[in-house]
């Protein structure tokens, strides 16, 4: 393994544990998709295409009454990279 790919994996590490320290202090968040708002709960950190993403569960919640409709249409599950995360994570914190 190179230097630069070892600096690589040490970065995502420290990006991984940063990351999972803000989710598991604030698990939830609401998301506008294409079928309407709902409210996901974090669930896990992995790697799809050799990028770090974000696994969040859809909601059921009463206050956001297109959660059936999200389901059904685009699935339950909501997969976000880190830096789509942060930029909702941001949104909201000033909404």
């Amino acid at each position: 393994m190179t230097q630069r790919e070892t600096n690589k994996l040490l970065n995502q590490v420290d990006n991984t544990g940063y990351l999972s320290q803000i989710c598991n202090q604030n698990p939830f968040i609401i998301l506008r998709t294409q079928c309407g708002t709902g409210r996901y709960s974090f669930q896990n950190i992995s790697y799809r295409n050799e990028e770090l993403v974000l696994e969040f569960k859809l909601i059921k919640d009463d206050k956001f009454g297109d959660t059936e409709n999200i389901a059904y249409n685009i699935g339950e599950m909501c997969f976000l990279t880190a830096s789509q995360y942060l930029y909702a994570f941001e949104y909201q914190a000033h909404a």
